[in-house]
Order: structure tokens, then C-alpha cells, then sequence
């Protein structure tokens, strides 16, 4: 949980303004994850991440950027052309370890059911 740990801050320190979009999105995204990767099987990319879920493309985009640093998710293949992620490639286990120490570090408030 410590290499996840430092990985988090080191996302912060090295993607600022990405970093900040990515925590003000948080719970949007983690849904459309799991919608996408248990619900569905799909595979995904920011726009349509954008298109179905309450979420501008640029800010699903910069959290998939973050979520591909943290590892926990991994595009299909690096081309110039839109990054598409298959729902074998979402760690949801690491989504919310990373939720954990998002809440634990005072950047996420913890989701009221």
C-alpha cells in the first residue's frame, strides 16, 4: 500500500491542475469504471466516458491519465489516436485502495450512501 501511496503523491506533485480534476471527479469516474468494466465489458475512452456519464472529455480524460499512472488502468496501445481501455485492464481492487488514500489524505470526502 506504500508504492501505491507514493504514487498518489507523486501524481499530485507532478499533475497539479490534472490531479485536481481527477479528485473533483472522483466518484463520477470510479462509476463509470465499474460500469464499464463489470455492467458492460466494454471498452472505453474519454469521450465516451464524457458522452455517458455527467463529465466533461478533457476531465475524464486527465483522470484516466492519473488512473494510467496509478495503474489502474492500462490503455489497449499507445497510438496518437484516442487512448482505448478494455474492461480486462481496470484494477478495481487498486480504484479503491487509491479511494482509501485519497479520503485518508484529506484530497476526497468520503461517499455518503
Amino acid at each position: 500500500m506504500n508504492d501505491i501511496r507514493n504514487d498518489v503523491v507523486k501524481a499530485k506533485d507532478l499533475n497539479g491542475r490534472q490531479f485536481n480534476n481527477f479528485t473533483s471527479n472522483f466518484y463520477v469516474i470510479k462509476s463509470a469504471l465499474r460500469y464499464y468494466s463489470v455492467n458492460q465489458g466494454l471498452s472505453f475512452t474519454a469521450s465516451k466516458i464524457g458522452d455517458e456519464f455527467p463529465v466533461s472529455v478533457p476531465a475524464a480524460g486527465s483522470s484516466l491519465k492519473i488512473l494510467s499512472d496509478l495503474g489502474v488502468v492500462e490503455s489497449r496501445n499507445d497510438s496518437s489516436s484516442a487512448n482505448r481501455y478494455m474492461p480486462d485492464n481496470v484494477d478495481l481492487e487498486k480504484l479503491l485502495q487509491v479511494e482509501d488514500i485519497l479520503i485518508e489524505q484529506l484530497e476526497l470526502e468520503e461517499f455518503n450512501k
